[in-house]
């Protein structure tokens, strides 16, 4: 993984469409944006984890061994926050951690799988909505 430091403090990047069949995620912070060249190379062991700042440019190269890679993004926001799903989209599931809501929010089934989920997203694509 590459990581372009002190991105943290610049707020959040912008994006632009990508090709989803080339690339995992579907989209990509705009060029204008990144300064490939500070990049530095974390390389992790196997079973090891970088936490780091959601605001923290990053990124990795395809993997191309025969060993599973994969990404795990949690944060935390106060219960009182409205999500705006027409913004971010109905892909992205909210949990209630603990407490109760106070904005009115849609939470995500933590019965639901991956799966499910993915094949709900697709379906929703192809239709056109």
């Amino acid at each position: 993984m590459q990581v372009i430091p002190r991105t943290q403090y610049n707020g959040y990047s912008d994006y632009e469409p990508v090709d989803g069949a080339v690339n995992v995620f579907d989209r990509e912070i705009i060029r204008p944006q990144r300064d490939d060249s500070r990049a530095v190379l974390l390389e992790l062991e196997p079973n090891q984890a970088s936490l780091h700042d959601g605001k923290l440019q990053h990124y990795s190269e395809a993997n191309t061994s025969s060993m599973r890679r994969c990404g795990y993004t949690m944060r935390y926001i106060s219960t009182r926050t409205k999500i705006n799903e027409a913004k971010i989209g109905s892909f992205q599931k909210i949990f209630l951690a603990c407490g109760r809501d106070h904005a009115g929010n849609t939470y995500g089934d933590p019965t639901q799988t991956y799966m499910e989920i993915a094949r709900t997203r697709s379906k929703h694509i192809h239709s056109g909505h």
